[in-house]
């Protein structure tokens, strides 16, 4: 019996080919399922450790807050409302962070209560900022403010119970995915919760007197050179001097920041009436409890003149001058 020389039929080369090609094909497939594994694996631990650092400043926050609301009327209105602005300012910050990360598949149900809790917290931040603002500003019997600080809480309890459906997600995953334990975060349940009553919390802001808003300013003068002595009538004697110029200072001695301040020196001839100089400078902000100084130079001071010199500190907005905002000199400039 004779046998052929050639090799095995085209078709079950192709077949050979096609085999050899579903294998790579399948190998090719698992490689990639095993990196996406890996990368989701990797970017959910990443997800959960970013969370977990959310939570924990949270809880700090909401240790924050529920301190500021026991100790209303230890503070004055500035304290109260800075503190209150610092928490708003961070709750933003936490926000953007839980917003700007990375959801993987496994993580998803903790993601999107983790973003319902921290966007109702920041949302009732927030809003009990403004809300506190509103009743220490509102006229006798405007209560609108009462239910904005009653919303606030509300926004506030609806994270609470976001970020405990957040602790029974991740119970349910993979501990090998969870890079550490969650810590318990809740704004208005334990410790301070009977603070978050909103007609207690009103009541008590309406109560506290040294919340109230407080715009006042003194001012106080000094010429250089300074006067020597008294004459008669009141007339204090300046020596002579190359240059006469007066400091003026303004403190801000309200509770909350003064803006806008206009400060006017005028230098009057005492017999005449003659407004020798009028000069002025304003002042954009002074802070509570702080002070500005302002230099007024090279005055028009004749030798042997009596001069009136007063100095004026005004808001420019409003009437809320006070009797102490006005300071004045009678002088006499001496020949030597």
């Amino acid at each position: 019996m004779a046998y052929s020389d050639f090799g095995p039929p085209r078709r079950s080369r192709r077949r050979r080919k096609v085999i050899i090609v579903v294998f790579l094909l399948l190998i090719i497939g698992v490689l990639v399922l095993a990196v996406r594994y890996r990368t989701e694996r990797r970017e959910s631990i990443d997800y959960l450790s970013a969370a977990e650092e959310v939570a924990a400043d949270h809880a700090e926050m909401a240790d924050r807050l529920g301190t500021l609301l026991q100790g209303l009327g230890q503070e004055d209105r500035p304290a109260v409302i800075l503190r209150l602005e610092s928490l708003a300012a961070d709750s933003r910050i936490l926000r953007r962070r839980i917003e700007g990360l990375v959801v993987t598949r496994p993580v998803a149900e903790v993601s999107g209560l983790m973003r319902v809790a921290v966007g109702s917290w920041d949302d009732g931040i927030g809003a009990l900022d403004d809300a506190i603002v509103a009743i220490l500003d509102a006229e006798d019997g405007d209560s609108s403010g009462d239910e904005e600080l009653r919303l606030a809480f509300e926004l506030l309890q609806l994270g609470d119970r976001a970020y405990s459906g957040v602790l029974e997600g991740v119970v349910r995953l993979d501990p090998e995915i969870v890079p550490a334990e969650f810590p318990t975060v809740t704004y208005t349940e334990g410790e301070y919760a009977p603070l978050y009553d909103s007609e207690v919390i009103a009541g008590r802001l309406r109560r506290l007197g040294g919340l109230s808003e407080l715009r006042d300013i003194t001012v106080v003068g000094a010429t250089i050179p300074e006067p020597v002595s008294e004459g008669i009538g009141g007339v204090r004697r300046v020596p002579a001097s190359d240059v006469f110029s007066v400091q003026v200072t303004v403190s801000n001695t309200g509770n909350v920041v003064a803006e806008k301040v206009t400060v006017v020196v005028t230098l009057q001839k005492q017999f005449s009436g003659d407004a020798v100089n009028r000069l002025s400078q304003l002042i954009p902000a002074i802070e509570p409890g702080a002070s500005e100084t302002l230099d007024f130079e090279d005055l028009e001071v004749e030798v042997g003149q009596v001069y009136t010199i007063t100095a004026t500190a005004t808001f420019d907005d409003g009437p809320d001058e006070t009797d102490d905002n006005t300071w004045s000199l009678l002088f006499e400039r001496n020949a030597e």
